[in-house]
């Protein structure tokens, strides 16, 4: 058992409770095995902070438009006199008002050699939390990032199982659970304050971090977690390992699952499978709706999302672009126009699930990208997702080199027959040099694959 005051040092409001569903995690005989010694380091006047988020969350939610809120726009006339970055972009205040999208956007490279500069003047440095990106898509990052603003991802949560008619209040005896399948990675068991100190565990479903085989179905069905957060890849691991729990939800990574996968996933667990934008720099971004497949609302009504081009200014309703995201509630990192690095289009129009939240649609990580047949016509890489998505597949990486030639790397749920694969895609690319191999180390590392790339330049 962890002891009393190790637990205290990083949950000053862990109680007996708690301590209790720690200790019915951490002593589990069939735990894994845990490395680290964490907890949500909450305090009273956040646990305020938190509820008042929660309320705000219910009462605030509606569609401005494309246009910046009125109640962003002074947000940001607020910090500029405190954010050095705010500063130096907006130095005519009236600009946040009469021509927002000649603000100029920040990025990760901002982030990654000046963080200085986006950190406010008047923040609590001695509360900050610093968070490395898994940096999949660059290089690595260091994040700034505060213990009130995280545990508000857990109201965010309780949206998003409200929206799709789901048991939202998680708390007490109950457990979650965030699941990796990964070489090396954090594992931990805590309690969660603003879930009235409800169990929660990182885990790691790698085999030699387990006492015996048989251990994680064992471990997941006596705790019966109520919510299981991970990736497509932790969660076909899951099944594989025999795990047989049946939470209220899986809330997965936005890493492009197959319908298959998807369906596996529902029909195994008994439980829904709701897709969840976020980054570890802007905090969840957006929901799947329950109604629309392949839409994202916006969680929060603190956030402002825009489409931008290559210049930062707006895109036509409706087209695609660049999304920018203003606004949060991390005290050490406010964001104005920060480019995300992926992709989407966004639709204002009222949505049939209810929500009156933008939705963000065709969301990718990527610049846009498109392959090309032997036959020199342009393959759009939607289409070729429509191919894959009838198979059992976990990951992919489809790659086309400068000669046209392509390489399809495949990570699947279970052994299948190329050969129709091969015929579909070829009804596509035509009769070029194709390779499929399949690859069960693809996205070992992470999880996070760049699931097409092309080294033919977008505008030949």
């Amino acid at each position: 058992m962890i002891s009393t005051e190790a637990i205290r040092r990083t949950s000053p409001m862990v109680d007996a409770r708690g301590l209790r569903s720690i200790e019915r995690i951490a002593s589990h005989p069939c735990a894994p095995r845990w490395n680290r010694i964490a907890g949500d380091r909450m305090e009273r006047d956040d646990l305020r902070a938190v509820e008042d988020f929660r309320d705000a969350l219910a009462r605030e939610r509606s569609s401005a438009g494309s246009e910046a809120p009125d109640r962003l726009r002074a947000w940001v006339r607020e910090r500029g006199a405190q954010v050095p970055v705010f500063r130096a972009q907006v130095r005519d205040p009236s600009t946040i008002d009469r021509a927002w999208s000649s603000l100029p956007t920040t990025s990760r490279e901002d982030l990654a050699t000046r963080p200085e500069v986006l950190v406010p003047d008047d923040a609590a440095l001695d509360r900050m939390i610093v968070y490395r990106t898994a940096g999949t898509t660059g290089h690595a990052l260091l994040v700034p990032h505060d213990a009130r603003a995280t545990a508000c991802y857990l109201p965010l949560l309780e949206l998003a199982l409200a929206r799709w008619g789901l048991d939202a209040h998680i708390g007490g005896d109950d457990v979650a659970m965030l699941v990796g399948a990964q070489a090396r990675t954090v594992t931990y068991a805590t309690a969660l304050s603003a879930w009235s100190q409800a169990g929660f565990a990182k885990l790691n479903l790698a085999r030699d971090q387990w006492p015996r085989e048989d251990a994680p179905a064992r471990f997941f069905s006596e705790l019966a977690p109520a919510l299981l957060t991970g990736d497509p890849v932790a969660f076909s691991e899951l099944m594989g390992r025999g795990v047989t729990t049946r939470p209220r939800a899986l809330v997965t990574t936005a890493v492009a699952m197959s319908d298959v996968l998807r369906a596996r996933l529902v029909a195994h667990f008994s439980a829904p499978v709701i897709d969840w934008y976020s980054l570890t720099e802007t905090g969840p971004i957006g929901y799947a709706c329950r109604l629309q497949g392949g839409a994202y609302h916006v969680v929060s009504h603190d956030l402002f999302v825009e489409a931008i081009d290559a210049r930062g200014a707006p895109v036509a309703e409706g087209k695609r672009g660049e999304l920018a995201v203003t606004g949060g509630r991390n005290p050490f990192l406010p964001l104005l126009r920060y480019r995300t690095g992926d992709w989407g289009r966004l639709d204002f129009s009222p949505c049939a699930c209810g929500d009156p939240m933008p939705r963000i649609l065709q969301l990718e990580g990527r610049a846009p990208v498109l392959f090309r047949s032997a036959g020199g016509v342009d393959v759009n890489p939607v289409d070729i997702s429509g191919v894959l998505r009838a198979y059992p597949i976990v990951q992919h990486e489809l790659v086309q080199r400068a000669d046209l030639s392509c390489e399809l790397a495949l990570r699947v749920l279970e052994s299948f027959d190329l050969t129709d694969l091969e015929r579909e895609l070829r009804v596509l690319l035509g009769d070029l040099r194709l390779v499929i191999s399949h690859d069960p180390n693809l996205g070992d590392r992470t999880g996070k694959v760049s699931p097409y790339r092309s080294e033919l330049p977008l505008e030949e």
